[in-house]
């Protein structure tokens, strides 16, 4: 089920997940009301909602949503990526959390990741849809200063000494996407959006050996 007050990006979607043979969307809908109502109706495997839509209309509507189809996964879009849309998306129950802007593929990886996973077994998310528990750990911070976890100082340390997120996922035992999840959260406090300015902060924090620039 698709929720979304865009009509256009509704169809959008509509069209891109009906060329694929394992999607059937059984109901739009443009506001949360109109999507707590379809909800009861259809019962959707997957609900891929933009977030404003909760945000507006408040935890109560989430409540309902979570409590009217409990199996359900959700997807939460957002136009923007913040402290507090990554609040209002947990709290909410959402499965996974991705930008509008990715691209048709992301978008469609997201949604088959988050209905072939559920809340004790989400092995099956990836790095395209992050672990939002592990996004939301230090998300206190956020609004504070920008203090490291010692977890987060060890992804920094690696990814600055080149590492892929799936090597730092082998050397620390973690999944990708918990990866991934670190790797979002310390790029959001630190607002570093690139691996030289990550490269640059290691070194100063003394995480990694200077020549490692060079």
């Amino acid at each position: 089920m698709l929720a979304d007050r865009n009509l256009l990006f509704r169809r959008g979607l509509r069209t891109l997940l009906s060329a694929e043979n394992d999607f059937r969307v059984v109901g739009e809908a443009s506001d949360a009301a109109e999507t707590l109502a379809k909800v009861r109706m259809t019962l959707p495997d997957v609900l891929v909602m933009d977030l404003s839509l909760i945000e507006d209309a408040g935890q109560q509507t989430a409540f309902a949503l979570r409590h009217a189809h409990p199996q359900m996964a959700i997807l939460f879009l957002t136009q923007t990526d913040g402290a507090e849309q990554l609040d209002v998306a947990v709290a909410a129950g959402g499965r996974g959390y991705m930008l509008k802007n990715s691209t048709p593929q992301q978008l469609i990886a997201g949604i088959r990741q988050v209905a072939f996973s559920d809340d004790q077994n989400n092995r099956g998310l990836s790095r395209i849809v992050p672990d939002l528990r592990a996004l939301a750990e230090s998300n206190d911070s956020y609004s504070r200063v920008a203090v490291l976890t010692p977890r987060e100082q060890e992804v920094a340390r690696l990814l600055a000494e080149g590492r892929t997120v799936r090597e730092v996922s082998s050397e620390l035992a973690l999944s990708v996407k918990t990866v991934e999840a670190h790797k979002l959260n310390l790029m959001r406090k630190l607002d570093i959006h690139n691996r030289a300015s990550l490269v640059e902060y290691a070194v100063q924090k003394g995480l990694v050996q200077a020549q490692l620039t060079r």
